[in-house]
């Protein structure tokens, strides 16, 4: 199995998140044959954002902290794009967050939806001491 994996290590902040983005787009343009790269690109970088956004925001809150992110493309036997990401942050309960109401207006709620939307998988795992989100594109 062919696999490259990039680790990134950054501050928990909003003003970060664009490296996370551009490492990303920087991968995904050493991989050949993929249909649509530049949707494809769009919709990893938005899901991504969402994920690390929701981090800064509820994980940390109003605390500092990193997010730790290990990128790779495989191969095995479908070629997969993986993201892992890592935080110390509060825990989460997926199981809690309500679908948004794709009827009405509403300014908040719509990473965990768009997530699940944009990717083929999306895992999420905490434990005392760790979060860890896993999310899966199959490209």
């Amino acid at each position: 199995m062919d696999q490259t994996v990039i680790r990134l290590d950054l501050p928990a902040e909003h003003k970060h998140l664009n490296v996370i983005g551009a490492c990303l787009n920087a991968i995904l343009e050493r991989v050949d044959q993929v249909t649509d790269k530049e949707m494809l690109a769009y919709n990893l970088e938005l899901a991504l954002h969402e994920t690390c956004t929701n981090i800064v925001e509820h994980a940390y809150s109003e605390q500092q902290g990193r997010i730790r992110v290990a990128m790779s493309v495989i191969c095995n036997p479908q070629r997969q794009l993986i993201v892992d990401l890592h935080d110390t942050g509060s825990s989460f309960n997926p199981t809690e967050a309500e679908d948004p109401n794709l009827d009405g207006a509403q300014v908040h709620g719509y990473g965990l939806f768009l997530m699940r939307q944009l990717l083929d998988e999306v895992v999420y795992r905490s434990s005392d001491t760790s979060n860890h989100w896993r999310l899966v594109k199959n490209i």
